[in-house]
């Protein structure tokens, strides 16, 4: 059974990567997830929904071939995941424990069940812009805004564009009644 809050940090020498970690940033670029110890590609910013905080990790949609998922079902009864039931995921370089898929779970981390959790104290991170590698640890994957407040917005964006159309539709018709009253004439 693996534990789930006993993870072994990015072991490096590079200085670079220890500075970096005071100073977080936004990830803005293609990014590339990368295990911190054999450096497998674990998966890509195209399928990052966000970030959990609660449990130090980042949120998938999907992953690729080198992440296993354990057949075994596991529970936890301490720690942020407490009472939830859920596969460990392994990096199939070395072995590692990467994180986990939330099945059962109380109601505060039910918008996580299914999605890969993958712990960031473990993991690289190549930024494709400007070829460096970083710990995950030193980046914000921030989710979007909720749903509502996006929805609100395109609402507003439509009503606006509906007074457009007829404004416009009002030009088109007083064009049209021009032309057609100079050609009686």
């Amino acid at each position: 059974m693996y534990v789930v809050d006993s993870f072994q940090s990015c072991n490096t020498d590079d200085q670079k990567l220890e500075n970096e970690s005071e100073n977080q940033s936004t990830v803005k670029y293609p990014v590339t997830f990368h295990c911190g110890r054999c450096n497998t590609v674990w998966a890509d910013s195209r399928g990052v929904c966000g970030e959990a905080t609660c449990v130090d990790s980042l949120i998938c949609l999907k992953v690729t071939q080198d992440v296993t998922i354990k057949d075994q079902l596991e529970s936890r009864l301490e720690g942020p995941i407490a009472a939830c039931s859920y596969n460990a995921l392994q990096c199939s370089g070395c072995r590692a424990f990467i994180g986990v898929v939330l099945y059962s779970t109380p109601p505060n981390l039910s918008a996580l069940r299914s999605l890969f959790l993958l712990k960031k104290d473990n993991m690289f991170c190549y930024i494709l812009k400007s070829g460096q590698m970083v710990k995950a640890s030193t980046l914000n994957f921030h989710t979007p805004k909720p749903l509502g407040e996006s929805i609100s917005e395109l609402k507003e964006l439509v009503q606006e564009m509906e007074c457009n159309i007829n404004h416009m539709s009002a030009i088109t018709e007083d064009i049209c009644k021009d032309a057609t009253t100079s050609s009686l004439q």
